[in-house]
């Protein structure tokens, strides 16, 4: 019953906040010509469903690649540290045996 409560209070108070930032009349204008930019790219999508796919596809492979190529960085750095610090225990062994 809270949880709900709590739910229907914040969608209520964004409802009304989005409602009274409207009566500014740059925001309308705004809000606007989004909701028609976004309206007329679904217009398109829903007729074109094969471009929606080819750029969902592209927009994977890039994201992939970026993910992939920071991991390999990642990696790199990792196995340096790991050489340095070995160096360094190394030479710290060799100097407790002198």
């Amino acid at each position: 019953m809270g949880k709900e409560l709590l739910v229907k209070g914040v969608v209520t108070g964004a409802v009304v906040g989005g409602l009274i930032t409207l009566f500014d009349k740059d925001t309308r204008s705004f809000v606007s010509k989004n909701l028609q930019t976004c309206g007329s790219k679904s217009v398109y999508y829903v007729k074109h469903p094969a471009d929606a796919i080819h750029q969902l596809n592209q927009g994977y492979a890039k994201c992939s690649k970026q993910l992939s190529s920071g991991l390999t960085f990642a990696l790199d750095m990792l196995n340096q540290l790991q050489e340095v610090t070995q160096k360094v225990e190394k030479r710290d062994i060799e100097r407790d045996t002198e």
